[in-house]
């Protein structure tokens, strides 16, 4: 295996990890603020089928931290339903590499809400995870949350992970003024 790959899969590894922990522990919701940003440097520069598995493994390993405790019902069916909710996160991963990455700042949090609402409403009718429930502790947050609901919260982390992504790659004042000043505003 390739230096390169195995870097990869580790960045995988610690999204994956963060978000699952994000959930997890409920002061540890701070981690979900920066938790995709190893899996935006593990997609820069990857072809479609790369893209796609390194999203499908980050999804695999945290679905797999998140209804562990399924096992004691089913195994199979656990297996069954990690690997069928990880295609969420491998089509995420697909879609936000090229040639969509250069839709803007926006485009990844709007992503990410659509498909979270069709894993939760349309398509499976299983609205668990949802990312702006690791910020059920995070009182000052969660406010917005009777503006739009769970979705607006899951906008805005997500949509920090990108601005934290954004500036530490492309190292542009611009850039690093425009997160802070998105990051400061998020976190208010």
């Amino acid at each position: 295996m390739k230096k390169q790959s195995v870097i990869e899969l580790g960045l995988s590894f610690l999204c994956a990890l963060l978000l699952a922990l994000a959930f997890s522990f409920n002061q540890c919701w701070i981690l979900a603020w920066f938790s995709f940003v190893p899996l935006f440097f593990a997609l820069d520069n990857q072809g479609a089928k790369k893209a796609f598995f390194l999203a499908y493994f980050t999804g695999c390993l945290f679905w797999l931290g998140t209804v562990y405790w399924l096992a004691q019902v089913t195994i199979f069916g656990q297996i069954l339903l990690i690997l069928y909710l990880s295609l969420y996160f491998g089509l995420f991963g697909l879609l936000i590499t090229r040639p969509f990455a250069r839709c803007g700042i926006l485009f990844i949090p709007s992503l990410w809400i659509v498909l979270e609402y069709l894993r939760g409403h349309l398509l499976t009718g299983f609205p668990w995870a949802l990312l702006g429930y690791s910020q059920y502790t995070n009182l000052a947050i969660i406010q917005v949350a009777d503006i739009a609901g769970v979705w607006l919260v899951s906008f805005l982390v997500m949509f920090i992970n990108v601005a934290i992504k954004e500036t530490l790659s492309r190292r542009r004042w611009r850039y690093l003024l425009f997160a802070s000043f998105l990051i400061v505003l998020g976190l208010i």
